[in-house]
């Protein structure tokens, strides 16, 4: 006996909790895609919630942070710029020109997320990281059906943004345990090109993403992070071209 949601697939009852099984299989497939990616999301929650701990902020107030901004490199920024003084609204620009990469990735996911329902759209937006946007599009083709989809990307994006929640805390409570020799400003480009190269499979995004690099590499010293902007839209103007 099975149930249907009007304009979607069947689904087996729901449970007491309203949500089927196989909304449940589908969260769980998300959460194991994105799996290998949460160490690194929770290591660099660690060395954020250190910085909150050695730069003198409250403990609430930096978990705060990440609870609302939810993205790591801005958070830094922020952090730093009130740490020397900056202007207050150059802190908030700065964080916003940083931020603004996901804008592109917001403009990517739109065909994956559009048979969604607002509240799923504007949750999703929330809990969208750049990792969980690769997923997404990784595996969006698997899902047609927009519910199975919408559940396997929260699965994703819910589970890595909780590895950075707690990754957070712990930094906040146990300070700087990790050893500065570990470099682990790597784990993020690394987890990038970890998700980046198995995904490249035809002429136009390989020269894409080559070029991207590339513009990035040339105007890395361009402040704000501007030189990342202009290497995806680089990227993207590379890629339109070619194909």
């Amino acid at each position: 006996m099975s149930t249907s949601i009007p304009g979607d697939s069947p689904y087996p009852a729901p449970s007491r909790l309203g949500v089927g099984r196989t909304q449940w299989v589908d969260f769980a497939a998300g959460a194991r895609a994105i799996a290998p990616l949460d160490p690194g999301s929770f290591v660099f929650g660690l060395a954020v919630g250190a910085l909150v701990q050695v730069s003198g902020y409250n403990s609430v107030v930096g978990m705060s942070g990440s609870l609302l901004v939810n993205a790591g490199a801005s958070q830094i920024a922020i952090m730093e710029g009130l740490r020397i003084g900056a202007p207050l609204v150059v802190v908030v620009l700065t964080a916003l020109v940083i931020n603004s990469r996901l804008a592109l990735y917001s403009a990517a996911v739109s065909p994956a997320y559009s048979g969604f329902p607002r509240r799923w759209k504007l949750g999703l937006a929330y809990l969208m990281t750049d990792q969980a946007a690769a997923i997404t599009l990784q595996y969006q083709d698997r899902y047609p059906d927009p519910v199975r989809r919408r559940w396997f990307v929260l699965g994703a994006s819910l589970t890595f943004s909780c590895a950075w929640f707690v990754g957070t805390a712990a930094g906040i409570l146990l300070g700087p345990v990790i050893p500065s020799a570990w470099q682990i400003g790597f784990i993020v480009p690394l987890m990038f090109i970890s998700l980046m190269v198995p995904s490249l499979r035809h002429r136009a995004e390989v020269v894409a993403a080559v070029t991207a690099i590339v513009v990035a590499v040339v105007f890395k010293d361009l402040p704000l992070g501007l030189n990342v902007i202009a290497a995806a839209l680089a990227g993207i103007g590379v890629g339109r071209l070619i194909k």
